[in-house]
């Protein structure tokens, strides 16, 4: 049998020296148990080798690196009394042997090789292990196995060092994840773009090859939705997937709502490969929970079984996902709320100005032909009438068009709310008393009469104003349209706290089914926001009185 000779440049003694001194400088795992795998077979002459380390929570050595050695040993796992590495496993001693003589060998075609398996220990306790061979009609050279122990006992102090940065190098990313999901999250972007970046980050800063951050389909809340996807997946899969959560390491997430860890796949019947893909070793997947309900899942896949780090990360993300998800639906919420609140006042608006004033439009222009018939000067001055309500019905028209203008920065320091109607102006001048009289005496056809008092009343808050304004435009409206008055009496009064405003008219008072219309929720509605109310209550002898009550806030008049 041949021997394999020494290397005639460098003794035995200065190669394990080089290599030792090559692997303490190495802090990368990887690249490190690469070295070590191959250096150990230099040391001596070997075919060939691997190098596993030691999972202790599943009771296996797996192949971390390998040298020279069969496609599919990468990656393999060994328990106790498989192969060599089961063998030195199960013993924890050093072996020589021929491989076939060793218990279930898992490389038959390597049955006539000489082999050592060697532990690789740190403080007593097994990190690792190595094995190396030579194919017949090689041995292996006299005292390889004590040069082996040696160079072992420098690769576990090496490992222990590449791990202990490799754990400082994952928390410092870990922490760098968190804070850029968080910056993500906080820039508030479109929920779908947010999930996306998301999905990078973890690609970028972690390496896991592959991320899915699908959501639960609102419509269908069985179905998983897969479109936003990162690294290796985000460039083999086109289009969007959907996943029945009945299936899948993803839905068993979803179903059980917590983190769920696979390995191996091979040997897990809940994983699914990703269409277009050869599909992952291992895979993570963590629910997104929102009110302590699944809305969706952050998975992740790669070749390397993921650990207690990698799910806390996770963990932490999908608890940030969850919150800006609720986040994005409470601002979807608020948004869509505004909008039914703006059409809600526009709606309000509309029918207190406009719809008012085209009412006593028309009541005036089915009056004007036997006004003309009766006097040609009665005529003229109820189409100057019919005229000035028409302007008025444009002029505040126009204005609630403005309102669904964008807002611009040359905008009036008047609120755009307070613009909304022409009698603002007079309002502000002068006040409610100079105000209503003039609006009302264009409403109030001539066949019904009217009588003002406002001595007893003083200038309120622009606001306050406002509110009794259209209060008492529709009140004295439907005084016009539904109760067959002779008379509508408005008075405006101040007392100790409060300003009141009555609207009392004499005509048939308020039917017993009557049902409040949106005139009477509006004229309600505008006084509470206030802190105000409004009272109905049958007038004596006949008749209705509206009155309407808002706490008292004097002001001045501008001047002129």
């Amino acid at each position: 049998m041949d021997t394999i000779p020494p290397d005639p440049q460098e003794s035995s003694q200065d190669l394990l020296r080089h290599f030792i001194e090559e692997i303490s400088g190495e802090l990368q795992l990887e690249p490190l148990l690469t070295r070590i795998v191959e250096y150990a077979c230099r040391l001596i002459g070997a075919d060939d080798g691997t190098i596993g380390l030691y999972n202790w929570h599943r009771g296996v050595i797996r192949t971390a690196a390998v040298y020279r050695m069969p496609e599919g040993e990468l990656g393999a796992e060994m328990g106790p009394g498989v192969g060599l590495a089961g063998h030195v496993l199960q013993t924890g001693e050093p072996l020589q042997a021929r491989y076939g003589d060793i218990a279930r060998i898992t490389l038959p075609e390597l049955a006539d090789n000489q082999v050592i398996g060697m532990p690789i220990h740190r403080k007593g306790e097994l990190t690792g292990f190595f094995g190396i061979g030579v194919a017949p009609p090689k041995q292996l050279p006299e005292g390889a196995l004590q040069t082996l122990e040696l160079f072992a006992r420098h690769a576990g102090i090496a490992i222990e060092n590449a791990r202990r940065y490799e754990r400082a190098r994952r928390r410092t990313a870990r922490f760098e994840l968190v804070a850029r999901v968080a910056q993500i999250i906080n820039a508030g972007s479109d929920l779908k773009l947010m999930l996306q970046q998301t999905a990078d980050a973890i690609h970028d800063v972690l390496e896991f090859p592959n991320v899915d951050i699908p959501l639960l389909d609102p419509d269908d809340p069985e179905v998983l939705v897969v479109e936003i996807r990162g690294g290796g997946y985000k460039q083999q899969i086109q289009g969007v997937d959907r996943l029945p959560i009945s299936v899948g390491v993803m839905g068993a997430a979803i179903r059980q709502r917590r983190a769920q860890r696979v390995d191996n796949a091979r040997v897990d019947d809940r994983y699914i490969t990703p269409p277009s893909t050869q599909g992952s070793r291992a895979e993570l997947a963590v629910p997104i929970l929102v009110a302590g309900q699944a809305v969706g899942v952050v998975n992740v896949e790669g070749e390397q079984p993921y650990d207690e780090l990698d799910q806390l990360t996770i963990e932490i993300i999908a608890d940030h996902l969850g919150i800006a998800i609720q986040n994005a639906g409470l601002h979807e919420q608020n948004r869509e709320a505004a909008v039914w609140q703006e059409r809600m006042r526009l709606r309000r608006e509309l029918h207190d100005s406009v719809t008012q004033i085209l009412s006593s439009i028309s009541l005036l222009a089915q009056a004007l032909p036997s006004a003309w018939r009766s006097s040609p000067e009665e005529g003229e001055r109820r189409a100057q009438r019919l005229a000035e309500l028409a302007q008025t019905a444009f002029a505040e028209m126009r204005a609630l068009l403005r309102e669904l203008q964008p807002p611009n920065q040359n905008s009036s320091h008047i609120s755009r709310r307070s613009r909304s109607f022409l009698g603002l102006e007079r309002l502000r001048d002068g006040g409610l008393g100079a105000a209503l009289p003039r609006l009302l005496e264009a409403m109030i056809p001539e066949s019904l009469g009217r009588r003002y008092r406002f001595d007893l009343y003083v200038p309120q808050h622009l606001p306050h104003e406002e509110a009794l304004y259209r209060v008492c435009q529709e009140a004295v409206s439907n005084v016009i349209r539904h109760s067959g008055a002779q008379q509508v009496n408005v008075e405006a009064h101040v007392d100790q706290t409060h300003v009141w405003l009555l609207v009392r008219d004499d005509g048939g008072g308020l039917p017993a089914d009557a049902q409040g219309g949106i005139g009477l929720k509006s004229m309600r509605e505008r006084l509470a926001r206030l802190g105000g109310d409004l009272a109905l209550r049958a007038a004596q002898p006949s008749g209705l009185e509206v009155l309407a009550r808002l706490p008292r806030r004097d002001r001045r008049l501008e001047s002129p």
